[in-house]
């Protein structure tokens, strides 16, 4: 099967080698005489307006033409024929993926007469049944679209924004980009028709957007489109870039934000804090500058070359410059005492528990142990004094006064305590220092540049380069080492080239090449380690370690972030592009064969969790005993674990550089057919095939359940290594789907002159699960989590994997096809583990989309379009984790009653939470007196319940790709009203009716906000409202079109106007 998968893999990189799709428009139509009758062998040409580009064709013995592959923009058609007057039609606009109709008649007469109309491109849209948008660069630059960030910083204008005009789709701070009901960020964007999607993660559209003066038109399929788009839930976004003109032409502008030009906050007075403003409402300051400037033209060296008719280029410049002045904040650092070991007023009220004699559990009764202590809220035990009550269950002894002696403090914790800064308000606990005012920014640079250049009359050449860049310090008032700011410094370059060539009259061809470069590093301060460890006990890197867990909100602690925390890493998108095209016009057909490439990698320098993630809770320094007593409150307090240094939680890794990746091929034939010169039939066939998404060096473990594990005594449940040679299972995780078949139909027909009626339906796939951030993980990490109160290690011992640990485990490397989970976390000492990673064997599958729409255009005056239509569809596949039907490590009841257990009696319920040196446990379960029968190493102080699990050597087993069962609904109602006035104005509404439907998806990602089902007992019959969905509203807009030199200064409050959903 594997070998056949590689051929059919080589088949179609050749045939993306020769096909593809483009980025184009085309126009159409039918060439006859007075009389109606078709003229074949008819001369046209169409000449684009501000190029002076030209491109001929001829009609068929049909009388039927096509021009395909045009760049868009305005056009003028001639045709030329023997006995016929020239006859010249004006004002053609060309737009993205769409086809004009034109049909022509001629007037018998001598060629060197000419018949010449100018009337502008109908609105209705007569070739295609698919449902698009089309959004010029007038448009897009008419966009109130600085409008993110909030009270954080913002970002550059993009034209994505122009999703909030569309019906059925809404679009917010670039991480919510829903279309027709589809999952969150599950579009496809192309920019010259090449992929240019961030693969690192989709929700940051804003890494590697262009510069939006740079776009010359936003085309978006969104529902049963051609056969030449593919590989998109949400939509098809397709950008094409402005190009130079015969005439140089060029713009400077600004966008300036600043709050004097705002509204106040109504019923606000900000005279409370500032008397000169008495009387005035509040206004928050914001401050923002999107500035910079256009040029273009023709190239020309005087007396060198003219490049008038042949050589264009376009340059943009942007930058968007915003700076933050924060003044206070405030934040809780350790309360005076607490820096002491004296939490005495950190003590709360005695605990309640449920009393054990009472049948319904809902009796509360006073908390004393097994010993005779009395339990308090925040009381603070100490651990070392752990031992085995009479009654089996484990107690502490609490320290004296709620007070913790000076030589028990860790001394890592005191070197950590001493850079803390100290409270400004001293009789507070909480909120009790004011963070000083800092300053903050981001700026982003986007220049870009496109050249295109005709080699002759039939073939033309066109490259466009981009650069976006993104610098921030994250600076959040914290400049001391352990801050946990992070600066971004990101940046994205997008190449393309594409190639047109009219091989004949009836015969174009389409070649395209591209790269899409990403790099976002999260950048980390560095910190000498050596401060707190020794080399044998410091950890794989030179930054702060990650410290959490010390606060408590009523009684306060430290909630200041110490150390850089999860994210960081040095992560890159590499995305070589390839795409072709072969248009062929016979008779009343256009066919068109293509196919595309995209071949993603993201290799990553991963430094996540290397520098230690270190967490305490309050149960290290309260009493086991009160598990599974149902305490109202507990014992224990978070910041004195970590003044005692037991560890409640641990992750490291080394340092580790990985390669995630996956690859798309895909090949389409479709076919537009002029039935009748009223009927137009579009249909085509799509085959797409993507690769899963998988490590390239089989460096990503993957939980293997029926194979024994080593490290627990042989019991089935270990990890394994995907691929091929030593330490690898000589198996893949995932299986590539090869039927991604997706048969496309679509219908036109033009009722009367002023009617239109169309419809479509067809089989589209989305992408495969994408990186979406899995890279954090891909490398092994080792997570230790003890059993509920117990201690990992003490922060002094720094890392127990370290070469020369004290310890004396065994150091860890990456990677390491030999270690498996678990691992010993001290000498004989092999605690359960979360295995991390679980792939579902199917995650490889795309989601599959059925979509369909019916509807009618109607001209109801001139230059007066509605048109409203039923769209529909229904997904199947996303990639949904909280549907996983099979929780690898649960006990059911049948289980334990098989060893005894009735879940009906109190007493066994209490068992199961008892360790399993209580002996009560070893009297029921006397194989249990030996920890090692369980498996060599596991603690005794682990609970009955762990013991007994199908795989006691792991805890939790989450999804970490897959399972793709999540589904979506969506029917709605889509009306939509173009007006055209004279003089540039138009105006144009639109309105959604709709119901959205999702079951365990929101989003592209696997882990990223899913949605379960709305009652688990029922999955396949409770889907449940999308998270995401909004509520039917209109979106209308206006535009008038100026014609003057474009040196503008836009303020926040723009000419045009946006009416937002509600």
């Amino acid at each position: 099967m594997r070998t056949r998968l590689r051929i059919a893999g080589v088949f179609l990189f050749a045939a993306c080698s020769m096909f593809a799709q483009s980025d184009r428009g085309a126009i159409t139509g039918t060439v006859s005489d007075p009389a109606g009758a078709v003229v074949a062998g008819a001369a046209v040409e169409a000449k684009h307006v501000d190029s002076g580009t030209v491109y001929n064709v001829a009609s068929t013995a049909t009388g039927n033409f096509t021009l395909a592959q045009l760049p868009i923009g305005n056009y003028e058609v001639t045709v030329t024929v023997t006995g016929f007057k020239k006859f010249v039609r004006q004002n053609i606009t060309v737009q993205v993926a769409t086809t004009t109709r034109v049909d022509i008649t001629l007037q018998v007469g001598a060629t060197t007469e000419s018949i010449t109309v100018s009337e502008s491109t109908p609105l209705l849209k007569t070739e295609s049944g698919e449902v698009s948008h089309n959004f010029d660069s007038n448009r897009l630059n008419s966009l109130p679209v600085i409008t993110l960030g909030g009270a954080g910083l913002g970002n550059v204008r993009n034209p994505l924004q122009v999703v909030n005009l569309m019906p059925g789709a809404s679009f917010a701070n670039d991480n919510t980009l829903r279309v027709n009901g589809m999952p969150s960020s599950t579009q496809s964007i192309r920019i010259e028709g090449q992929d240019a999607t961030n693969g690192i993660w989709r929700q940051i559209n804003q890494d590697t957007q262009p510069s939006l003066d740079a776009v010359q038109e936003v085309a978006v399929q969104t529902s049963n489109y051609a056969a030449e788009y593919g590989q998109a839930g949400g939509g098809y976004f397709n950008f094409t870039m402005k190009s130079g003109t015969n005439q140089y032409h060029g713009g400077v502008y600004d966008y300036f934000v600043n709050e004097a030009l705002n509204a106040g906050t109504p019923f606000t007075d900000a005279g409370l804090t500032d008397s000169l403003k008495n009387g005035q409402h509040i206004r928050n300051r914001q401050r923002k500058n999107d500035y910079g400037f256009t040029f273009g033209g023709p190239i020309n060296i005087p007396k060198i070359y003219d490049g008038h008719d042949k050589t264009f280029f376009f340059f943009n410049f942007e930058q968007y410059r915003e700076t933050q002045n924060i003044g206070t904040g405030t934040s809780t650092v350790p309360f005076a005492p607490y820096l002491g070991g004296d939490f005495s007023g950190a003590q709360g009220a005695q605990i309640t528990v449920n009393d054990p004699t009472d049948p319904l559990g809902v009796r509360k009764i006073p908390a004393v142990d097994s010993i005779g202590n009395n339990l308090f809220q925040n009381q603070i035990f100490n651990p070392a004094s752990q031992r085995l009550a009479a009654d089996g269950s484990l107690v502490r002894d609490p320290f004296v006064g709620n007070k913790i002696p000076l030589t028990s403090i860790d001394p890592v914790a005191a070197k950590v305590q001493a850079m803390l800064p100290l409270a400004t308000n001293a009789t507070a606990k909480t909120n009790n220092y004011i963070i000083p005012g800092y300053s903050n920014f981001r700026h982003t640079t986007i220049p870009s540049f496109k050249l295109d250049h005709n080699l002759s009359a039939k073939v033309k050449l066109s490259m466009y380069y981009s650069y976006t860049h993104t610098v921030s310090p994250g600076a959040n008032g914290f400049t001391q080492v352990f801050t946990t700011a992070q600066p971004s410094d990101t940046e994205s370059q997008t190449t393309r080239i594409n190639y047109d060539q009219t091989v004949s009259p009836t015969i174009l061809l389409h070649l395209g090449i591209g790269l899409l470069t990403t790099n976002r590093p999260a950048i980390s301060p560095s910190f000498d380690q050596g401060q707190f460890w020794a080399p044998n006990k410091q950890f794989y890197i030179n930054q702060f370690p990650s410290i959490g867990g010390l606060n408590d909100i009523f009684q306060g602690g430290n909630s200041i972030g110490l150390g850089p925390g999860f994210g960081a890493l040095f992560v890159k998108d590499l995305k070589p592009t390839a795409n072709a095209n072969l248009t062929w016009v016979r008779g009343n057909h256009t066919f068109k064969l293509g196919g595309e490439m995209v071949v993603e990698g993201i290799p990553t320098l991963n430094t996540s969790r290397a520098n230690g993630i270190i967490s305490f809770g309050a149960n290290q320094t309260g009493t086991p005993w009160e598990l599974g007593k149902g305490g109202n409150v507990t014992t224990g307090f978070g910041y004195a674990s970590f003044l005692l240094g037991t560890v409640g939680g641990l992750q490291i890794t080394p340092v580790a550089e990985t390669r995630l990746g996956n690859h798309s091929f895909a090949m389409y034939l479709q076919d537009t057919w002029k039935v009748t010169r009223k009927l137009t039939l579009d249909y085509g066939l799509r085959y797409d095939y993507q690769t899963e998404l998988k490590e390239q060096y089989g460096r990503m473990q993957n939980a293997a359940f029926n194979t024994p594990n080593p490290n627990a005594g042989g019991r089935n449940g270990t990890v394994i290594y995907e691929g091929q040679g030593g330490g690898r299972c000589n198996c893949n995780f995932q299986s590539n789907y090869p039927y991604a078949i997706g048969p496309r139909v679509g219908v036109a027909y033009q009722i009367d002159s002023k009617t239109v009626f169309r419809a479509g339906a067809g089989l589209a796939y989305g992408s495969a699960p994408n990186n979406a951030f899995l890279s954090y993980s891909v490398n092994d990490f080792y997570p230790i989590a003890p059993a509920y109160a117990q201690v990992v290690s003490q922060l002094k011992d720094g890392n127990p994997y370290q070469v020369g640990n004290p310890l004396g485990n065994p150091p860890i490397h990456y990677p390491d096809f030999t270690h498996g989970y678990p691992f010993a976390t001290s000498p004989g000492v092999v605690p359960p583990v979360s295995v991390f990673i679980s792939i579902d064997r199917n995650a490889g599958r795309p989601p599959r989309i059925f979509q369909w729409s019916i509807g009618m255009q109607r001209e109801i005056a001139r230059d007066l379009v509605v048109e409203a239509s039923y769209v529909g569809n229904r997904g199947v596949w996303w990639t949904a984790p909280l549907l996983s039907t099979i929780n690898y490590n649960a006990l059911q009841p049948s289980d334990l009653a098989k060893v005894g257990i009735d879940l009906t009696k109190s007493f066994d319920r209490n068992l199961l939470s008892l360790p399993i040196a209580s002996p009560l446990v070893t009297a029921r379960f006397p194989y249990l007196q030996n920890p090692n029968n369980v498996y060599p190493g596991f603690p005794n102080s682990q609970q009955l319940i762990q013991a007994l699990k199908p795989y006691p050597q792991w805890l939790g087993i989450p999804p970490f790709l897959g399972p793709p069962l999540g589904d979506t609904w969506y029917d709605s109602l889509q009306a939509k009203v173009t007006k055209r006035y004279s003089h540039g104005l138009d105006v144009q509404g639109a309105f959604t009716w709709q119901k959205e439907l999702t079951l365990g998806v929101n989003s592209d990602t696997s882990y990223l906000t899913p949605a379960g089902a709305a009652d688990q007992r029922c999955i396949q019959l409770c889907p449940k409202q999308a998270n995401f969905g909004f509520q039917p509203a209109p979106a209308v807009d206006h535009f008038r079109q100026l014609h003057h030199a474009r040196i503008t200064r836009r303020w926040s409050r723009d000419e045009s106007h946006v009416v937002g959903r509600a």
